[in-house]
């Protein structure tokens, strides 16, 4: 029985010293602030324990010291994304109005879209043949309207007004000019199957006379034809000839 209180005399007296050791642990950084104040005189508010280094930040990407692994955050540029996003948006959305006032009679907008294609692909194959055909200083322009091309001369109002009426909606294929004033040279009109239609064919009768009267020639090929640059650089040879002479 004695030996028994013994024990456990002694292992409450262990914890005591263990709990008494905690304490002291916990209250010496205070007790060395006291001490501090007490020798130098200065308050206790302004003495600071020191602060444990700070490990430099590891930049985005790099490996930590003792991994093997990159550790890259995962979103370097948090509003980039919420930038983008809000661009699309606007680009895909209905265009906002004009902060211009509309004038009377002009809708706010039309039924209208960009054609997916300027040329047909006809076109695009019969331009890419004309102009390898074609040597230095000369340029092709597709789809030239006829009033961008010709002014009227006459001054009386009636004539003026019937010579636009004709011109109004009706273009060249395309349109040869000699560099660098980008002088007219010629045009080339490629006839299709719709060009057989008596409603073409009227167009074109006013196309050619358009042409003859402002004294600008009019070279008409049919579109059914592969032409290759060497046989356009024939076919087109005489009137090459005369852009050059009168450069």
């Amino acid at each position: 029985m004695l030996r028994g209180m013994e024990l456990l005399g002694l292992i409450i007296a262990l914890v005591f010293m263990g709990l008494c050791i905690g304490v002291g642990v916990a209250l010496a950084p205070r007790a060395l602030k006291l001490l501090s104040a007490a020798t130098t005189g200065v308050p206790v508010s302004s003495v600071r324990s020191p602060r444990p280094a700070s490990r430099p930040a590891t930049p985005a990407g790099s490996r930590s010291p003792g991994g093997t692994g990159r550790h890259p955050d995962p979103n370097p540029f948090p509003g980039l994304d919420a930038e983008i996003r809000a661009r699309v948006a606007a680009q895909t959305s209905t265009p906002p109005a004009s902060s211009a006032p509309t004038p009377d009679g002009v809708p706010d907008q039309l039924p209208v879209r960009t054609k997916q294609y300027f040329l047909a692909r006809s076109e695009v194959a019969f331009l890419a043949a004309l102009e390898a055909s074609l040597p230095g200083g000369y340029r092709v322009f597709p789809n030239v309207r006829l009033n961008d091309l010709f002014f009227i001369t006459t001054r009386h109002p009636g004539q003026q007004k019937g010579a636009y009426a004709r011109l109004r909606d009706k273009h060249v294929d395309f349109l040869v000019v000699a560099l660098p004033e980008h002088r007219p040279v010629f045009a080339i009109e490629l006839d299709g199957a719709s060009h057989d239609t008596a409603q073409q064919q009227y167009r074109d009768a006013v196309k050619d006379v358009a042409f003859r009267s402002a004294g600008l020639p009019l070279i008409r090929l049919r579109a059914e034809v592969q032409y290759s640059p060497a046989s356009l650089r024939t076919a087109l040879s005489e009137h090459l000839s005369i852009g050059h002479a009168h450069a």
